[in-house]
């Protein structure tokens, strides 16, 4: 299945494009998790940039923080809108999170701002 591989080309590399993503893109916040998306319309591709600083917690909390990241991305990125770059701040907060909790939290945050549809969603019309 195409749609839930993570390759090389859907991962944010340079620095420019942090820069882009920091300076220009839209930022999604609370105290667990802040995201940043910005919307590149060259592109088709949705792709992930990860920043999780030493006060998250030691390397094996760190590298476990940004693989439940990667993981939500990966399953959920064929519902997020085309050209999208997203950048994940972990948060201290972050670590201690549940994953299903921190799945639901950032899926939250991002169809606040009308950049995730949920296509299981029942839309209540009959």
């Amino acid at each position: 299945m195409k749609q839930f591989s993570f390759s090389y080309r859907e991962r944010l590399h340079l620095q420019k494009d942090f820069k882009k993503v920091f300076k220009s893109g839209c930022r999604l916040e609370n105290r667990k998790i802040k995201i940043l998306a910005y919307k590149n319309d060259g592109l088709y591709l949705r792709r992930l940039g990860l920043v999780t600083s030493r006060k998250v917690g030691i390397a094996a909390v760190r590298n476990r923080t940004k693989r439940r990241l990667r993981e939500i991305f990966r399953t959920h990125k064929h519902l997020l809108e085309p050209g999208l770059d997203l950048v994940f701040i972990s948060k201290p907060e972050t670590a201690s999170l549940d994953y299903n909790i921190l799945k639901k939290t950032v899926l939250e945050l991002l169809e606040s701002a009308g950049l995730y549809k949920d296509k299981t969603k029942n839309t209540g019309t009959l």
